[in-house]
């Protein structure tokens, strides 16, 4: 694969990405002007996270880090930073799920005891205190279906040939 398929490939997936967690498709560059959006060469963690504080606290603009691990890499690992609820909250691995009739898929810690993340209308990031299920084992199925859909929307954006834009992190990563 050229580095040029490579970075067309990168920038479909994340706009697949956009897309589930937006709720609609057509709204990457939109996304893009809200959150910083990055695709990292490894798993999300606590001081990676903590180094994009200050830009998350100066530009008030969440900023979500994914990673595709090899052994997985239709299941993503999430990590989240964002000025919420009047605090900054970093969260190094979260869950895709999706409602059998959602329209976007929410971001819940992987612990299912913090909560869930969710971008609305606007693509502003608002917390709900309770996570949709409260264990992993009782959110498969919205689990299952985000990362269906995830897969879904990346197939069907690649075979008519949408292209996208990399974000200035996903460059940088």
């Amino acid at each position: 694969m050229t580095e040029i398929e490579q970075q067309k490939r990168i920038a479909n997936y994340l706009a697949a990405f956009v897309h589930l967690v937006g709720g609609q498709p057509g709204r990457f560059a939109e996304f893009r002007d809200k959150v910083d959006i990055m695709l990292g060469g490894s798993a999300p963690h606590a001081f990676g996270l903590m180094q994009f504080s200050d830009r998350v606290q100066a530009t008030g603009r969440p900023l979500i880090w994914v990673h595709q691990p090899a052994e997985s890499p239709h299941v993503p690992q999430i990590g989240l930073v964002a000025q919420v609820d009047g605090g900054t909250h970093y969260v190094e691995n979260c869950m895709l799920c999706l409602a059998s009739e959602g329209d976007r898929a929410i971001l819940v810690p992987d612990s299912f005891e913090l909560g869930a993340y969710r971008f609305d209308d606007a693509l502003d990031l608002h917390r709900s205190t309770e996570a949709p299920a409260s264990s992993v084992v009782r959110a498969d199925g919205a689990m299952v279906r985000a990362y269906q859909r995830l897969i879904s929307i990346q197939a069907d954006q690649w075979e008519r040939g949408d292209i996208f834009d990399l974000p200035y992190l996903a460059q940088a990563a």
